[in-house]
Formats: C-alpha cells, structure tokens, sequence
C-alpha cells in the first residue's frame, strides 16, 4: 500500500520529493499503538476518517518503521473469503484476492492490520470495513451516459468489480512481456457504480480535506477517496462512475 497524498488532499507533506518527516514522526508519537505478530501498528485517526497506519518491528531494542499504509474509516462493509495472496507483500501487510459467499465477485485488497489475526486461510469468512482510492476516475451523468459512450464488448456491467491487470498478467495468450506489465499493477482493481452520496471531510490539519463518495457495488457500498482536482468533471450523488482503484479493508473483529 502507499500514502496516496494526491486522493487525500495531503500533497503537502511532499517536499522536494520526500515525504515530510518530522510531521510523520509528530502523528506516529499520537498514535494508538495495537500488538501484532512479529511487531506492532501504530495507528493514527485524523478528524475525517483518514487513518495513518505505521507498521512496526522491533529492531536491536529499538522501534523501527518498516512501511506506512493509509485507510479511511467508515461504515462500508463487505464479507469475503481470501482465495490467494497477491505479490510478495511487506512486513506486517498483506494484498489478497478475495470473494464473496457465492464466489461471484472477486477483488483484490491491501488488509491494513493484517498481523492481528490468528490465521487467514480459504475457510476464513472476513468482515471487512473498506474503502478505495481511485488512480483514474471518470464521471457520466448515469449508467445510461456511460453506456452511450462506450463500445458493448469493452463495458463494465453494472456495479462491477475487475481484477482486470490480474487476470491479464495470467493470460497465456499474452507474451511473457505483455504479462510482466500487467503484473507490475495486478493489485489495481477496475470498477463502477453508481454514486450514492458525496461528502467533503476536513482532516483538522492545515486547512487540509478530501473527498468521499459512496458508490453502489456488487460487494456492497464502497467509499472512494478523491480529491476534486483528480476529476475533469465534477462528481455528485446520482452520477455513474468508471474507476482504476486500489482497495485497502481493515478486518473486522468478530
């Protein structure tokens, strides 16, 4: 996963290329610490719902920060079971494919807070509390528009979910250097939906805020994080969107 500053309004805590370090290390001393196997998060809630989540070891007594994952808290919620791990993954982080109940649908998510579970495994039934943050977003006025626009053969059914690149980088079809590029973005899912709702949230951070819009899925309801610069055409509740995502879920407890 990755801090997504463009989606979450944050850019300015890139300076000159590199991320804003003190400010980091001032949220990670507030954080909330929770114990994981192998180490430890440290997770730190920001007024809109954004999360920060440290990934931590320790190291020769020290606490050393191996990765920072970025989530959003919120009231979508999905129940799915993992089918395979994605990728190599990093520490305390984990990117699977995953199902529903009825095994139609399938998606790719990053698990923040992955490390406090006891197991994951096939005939794990998650709950999963999720959101996503779009990479490339495009805006119709409703499903109709967006099927007017587009050619039969290359559109989303309705409230879709894709592991387009995923699927692609497995197509034996394909060269193997066709297969390499699509894996370098197989955790990228495709998707669409009607709008639901949309929301501005301040962060209560220098003036800082983004947006949330609530689409309809297969899955269920899904928060999308955007900032409106990412749009060339503004979103409201009743538009239809087409979106290249990444989805992070923070699992449930029981």
């Amino acid at each position: 996963m990755a801090l997504y500053l463009a989606n979450s309004g944050l850019t300015l805590l890139a300076k000159d290329g590199e991320l804003d370090q003190q400010q980091l290390m001032r949220w990670f001393k507030e954080a909330k610490r929770i114990k994981a196997t192998g180490g430890a998060y440290y997770t730190k809630l920001l007024d809109s719902g954004l999360t920060l989540i440290f990934r931590t070891i320790v190291q020769n007594d020290d606490v050393e920060i191996a990765g920072v994952d970025m989530h959003l808290s919120g009231r979508c919620v999905w129940s799915a079971k993992p089918l395979a791990q994605v990728g190599k993954g990093e520490v305390l982080s984990i990117t699977l494919l995953m199902t529903n109940v009825s095994e139609r649908s399938a998606f790719i998510a990053n698990l923040v807070h992955a490390a406090t579970l006891e197991h994951i495994d096939e005939d794990s039934l998650l709950s999963l509390q999720v959101c996503a943050f779009p990479q490339a977003l495009d805006v119709y006025d409703s499903r109709e528009a967006y099927e007017l626009a587009t050619d039969e053969h290359s559109r989303l059914e309705d409230k879709k979910l894709l592991p387009f690149n995923y699927i692609m980088a497995r197509d034996e079809s394909l060269s193997e250097e066709q297969r390499e590029a699509f894996k370098k973005s197989e955790t990228m899912m495709l998707l669409c939906g009607p709008v639901l709702g949309v929301e501005k949230r301040e962060h209560g951070f220098e003036n800082t805020s983004c947006m949330v819009a609530t689409i309809s899925t297969e899955m269920g309801h899904l928060d999308l994080v955007f900032a409106e610069e990412q749009l060339k055409k503004p979103l409201v509740k009743g538009s239809y969107v087409i979106a290249s995502c990444q989805i992070s879920a923070d699992v449930l407890a029981d």
